[in-house]
């Protein structure tokens, strides 16, 4: 018994040391870097408190190549001639709420503070996606701990906590939302998942998973949840900028956006098969930088190939829901899916499954440690760094190692759910 007892306080000593020490680390490497993901929102609030609502999207209604308005460079450039510029696709009640803060709160504190919460929700995330996974105690701490420092340290991550990418928000509330699920709470599991899908859209489909498994509740309070979200959202905001934020939408669905770090099918098909009708993104005409990444519309065809692929993978991910209706890894399993699938996918947009990856181990055994141990080293920056300039088919091997690995990530997912007993 006491040597049962000193175990366990070690390991967790041992754990906690561990999480203080990666957190410290990537704290320190995430302020290193301009968040500018956090920081579109942002620009994106001020726009509002100037009354100019106009430039909170970007206006190419041709395709969405990733520049912001035309109004936010110059004004920027007046503040930071040195700040990196992404425009703003979320819905307009976050730019609403921030534009309340405009006048009041600096943006390096709602910087620091947002980065902050993302660390306790990136190890929250771990800690409830193992313990959908049946990990408890001991084993679930450590476990998490593994998953957190892994993470962390790995080029996605990394990035994502240095933008201070809402993603790890949203990726928390989807895993917390099947989380509440698993514990016999639907209410709360469907306002979760309702939040979630406020912030980005994709989030809502996860609601298949709950609907083919007749949680009828959760569906119910996902629907009552968002409705009121969106009323509150159009109340604050006004129905024109949701008029162009649904616009917006659109022209995304329709586009291609491929750089090192998107992940996706669309992208491997625009540079498989469109690379010479691939345009090479340049900021407004105030600046003379041709950016790292290129864009294509898609066509009829595509689009519609495109829409037939979303639609099965639906009912691909509801039909193994409903056969494996107590499986905690469907869901990962469609979170990768989803994301391949999905018209604007980067690396960390598959933050939602990694957490899940130790649960591998406990279902493939070896197969599942390596499959983790590839993808730590893979996406480690000491590696990284040197594979996303060595081109490989013509494009970057950092992508074509991380497509590749998203892949078999499904595959992982899929094997283990298939293979459950």
């Amino acid at each position: 018994m006491i040597k049962t007892l000193n175990r366990s306080t070690l390991l967790t000593l041992i754990c906690l040391a561990g999480i203080c020490f990666a957190l410290v680390m990537s704290t320190f490497e995430s302020r290193a870097m301009q968040s500018a993901d956090l920081y579109a929102m942002w620009l994106a609030g001020d726009f509002l408190s100037m009354g100019q609502p106009d430039q909170v999207y970007p206006a190419n209604i041709d395709r969405f190549d990733m520049t912001p308005p035309v109004a936010w460079w110059p004004y920027v450039v007046q503040i930071d001639p040195e700040a990196r510029i992404f425009p703003y696709i979320y819905p307009p009640i976050w730019a609403k709420l921030v534009s309340f803060m405009i006048g009041h709160v600096p943006f390096s504190v709602f910087d620091v503070t947002m980065l902050a919460l993302h660390q306790a929700l990136l190890l929250g995330s771990a800690f409830l996606a193992l313990r959908l996974c049946g990990m408890r105690s001991v084993t679930l701490l450590v476990a998490a701990t593994a998953t957190y420092a892994a993470l962390v340290m790995t080029m996605p991550i990394g990035i994502a906590l240095g933008e201070n990418q809402p993603q790890i928000l949203v990726s928390f509330l989807i895993v917390a939302a099947f989380e509440r699920a698993y514990s016999r709470h639907p209410k709360l599991a469907g306002g979760l998942l309702a939040l979630a899908a406020s912030m980005k859209v994709y989030p809502l489909l996860f609601i298949v998973i709950f609907a083919a498994r007749r949680q009828w509740q959760t569906v119910a309070w996902f629907v009552i949840v968002g409705a009121g979200l969106a009323l509150v959202s159009i109340a604050l905001s006004g129905w024109a900028l949701h008029a162009e934020y649904l616009r917006l939408l659109s022209v995304v669905s329709k586009s291609v956006i491929v750089t090192k770090f998107s992940f996706s099918i669309d992208a491997l098909l625009a540079t498989s098969f469109f690379q010479d009708q691939l345009v090479s993104i340049q900021y407004p005409r105030q600046v003379a930088q041709v950016l790292d990444w290129s864009a294509i519309a898609k066509g009829p065809i595509w689009v519609a190939l495109s829409g037939v692929a979303q639609i099965a993978a639906i009912a691909g991910i509801a039909a193994l829901a409903a056969r494996h209706p107590d499986d905690a890894l469907v869901m990962p399993l469609a979170a990768t899916v989803f994301a391949l699938l999905s018209p604007l996918s980067w690396a960390y947009t598959y933050l939602t499954a990694f957490v899940f990856l130790a649960g591998l181990v406990t279902r493939l055994g070896q197969k599942g440690i390596l499959l983790c141990v590839v993808m730590a080293v893979a996406f480690h920056p000491t590696l990284a760094q040197h594979t996303l300039d060595i081109t490989l088919f013509g494009v970057s091997s950092f992508w074509v190692i991380g497509l590749g690995l998203m892949g078999v990530m499904a595959g992982a997912f899929l094997t283990a759910v298939l293979g459950r007993r």
